[in-house]
């Protein structure tokens, strides 16, 4: 064979070989999770490692740690809100995709839910999430538009908290509680027998539950708000009218009328109160941890009080952790991934606890000594096993914030009961022909 032939042959095999590498170098091309990406993660102050305390601080951090190390290709970036409204914040950042996973409050979810902007997430749930999770968390979640757009990372469910020296026994009606304040009034006259908030939308957290439970619905089949209708309204009366014999007759605290729920939080400190309706956090976070020891083993927490024909139920509220679709299929995968890890029971056992807030998933309660044997998360594991959420519509705010607007006004006796309830009706109505 020619020297020149020999030669053409070499050429032909190199260039052969070389077209093969360049191939086989593209088909092994990183995959979406391979690629490096930062992901941005938005949070409020308080729910950060910028927070102020320590706890939490390294609670937050641990989390972002362990999930950059579990995917090494995939940085977080933590945004730390500075708006003076974190759900605008939540919003403008979502709507202008300049964010990849929010920390949102439940009842924002819906809003940017129904504009299709987040991740579903029940296809990368893995074994045993949707039975570890409380249920009606998920049912929430998929309320929307049949989607799972989250995960709810922390909750909250209104107890009554009382103290075992004055009141002997939970109390299961509000009936039996009017009855023991009038006592603890006469026997007991510098302590005010019972705080529960009037004034702000914190009320309906925990007289939605008693409404749920005489019957009441929020919404007809179309969606539109009834719960100044028919029946619902004769619910609303009742309930409205028992507040407002409790505080004519001062068995109410009389801050009642203007304090937010933590209005309870001075009055127990100074020893001054027999019992209270708040957050199921409120027994770690304000008994346990700033009460002498004494003091604190007095104060015991029970299901919510209804009405003799209808036992009161518990309704929560909380946090929601949420990826934004997003082109980008490589960073819309790694904030799914985020999501899942920090709603994980490892993550929620140490934000939690952290934090002082109630955990969503039932297998922290029931592998974390703490939450397994604290008196006040026994009774908030039993409240949230049968708990429910209010709807999750865009009308609900509104809803809410008419009603609270209309017991105050009637409570404090600037609105007869008919022209209050009226006046929310009118102004829902008008709301929901808007939205």
């Amino acid at each position: 064979m020619k020297r020149t032939q020999v030669i053409s042959i070499m050429l032909i095999l190199l260039l052969s070989l070389s077209f093969s590498v360049f191939a086989q170098g593209a088909a092994e091309k990183p995959s979406a999770e391979e690629q490096q990406v930062t992901i941005r993660f938005l949070v409020p102050r308080w729910a950060s490692t910028q927070d102020v305390r320590i706890e939490r601080q390294v609670a937050f951090q641990s989390v972002i740690d362990t999930f950059e190390a579990q995917y090494p290709n995939v940085k977080v970036e933590e945004v730390v809100s500075s708006a003076s409204s974190y759900d605008m914040d939540v919003v403008n950042q979502i709507v202008d995709g300049t964010v990849d996973v929010v920390w949102i409050n439940s009842p924002l979810y819906p809003t940017l839910q129904e504009q299709g902007k987040f991740v579903d997430l029940k296809p990368l749930l893995k074994a045993g999430d949707d039975s570890d999770f409380f249920g009606w968390t998920f049912d929430a979640l998929q309320s929307v538009n049949g989607e799972l757009g989250g995960l709810w990372h922390n909750t909250d469910v209104r107890l009554f908290f009382y103290r075992s020296d004055l009141i002997e026994e939970p109390v299961k009606t509000f009936d039996e509680l009017i009855a023991i304040s009038r006592n603890l009034k006469q026997s007991n006259p510098a302590i005010s027998p019972v705080f529960f908030t009037l004034a702000h939308t914190d009320f309906m957290t925990h007289t939605w539950g008693n409404y749920i439970a005489l019957g009441g619905t929020a919404l007809d089949e179309s969606g539109r708000p009834i719960v100044l209708e028919g029946k619902n309204r004769t619910y609303w009366e009742k309930i409205f009218t028992t507040y407002k014999a409790m505080y004519d007759e001062r068995l109410l605290h009389e801050s009642a009328i203007v304090a937010r729920e933590a209005g309870a939080v001075p009055l127990l400190l100074s020893g001054s109160l027999a019992s209270f309706i708040a957050n199921s956090n409120y027994g770690v976070r304000e008994i346990s941890a700033k009460l002498p020891a004494e003091e604190a083993s007095k104060w015991k927490a029970s299901l919510l009080p209804g009405f003799a024909d209808a036992q009161g139920k518990s309704v929560s509220g909380g946090w929601v952790l949420s990826a934004r679709k997003n082109s980008n299929k490589a960073v819309e995968t790694a904030a799914a991934n985020f999501v899942l890890h920090a709603t994980s029971t490892a993550s929620q056992r140490n934000v939690n606890k952290a934090g002082g807030w109630t955990p969503t998933r039932t297998s922290v309660f029931s592998s974390d000594p703490f939450f397994e044997n604290d008196p006040f998360m026994v009774v908030a594991n039993e409240a949230l096993k049968t708990s429910q959420v209010r709807p999750l519509v865009p009308i609900m705010p509104i809803i809410t914030a008419e009603l609270t607007k209309a017991l105050g006004s009637y409570v404090s006796g600037r609105s007869s009961l008919d022209r209050a309830l009226n006046d929310a009706q009118t102004i829902i109505q008008e709301e929901y022909k808007a939205l």
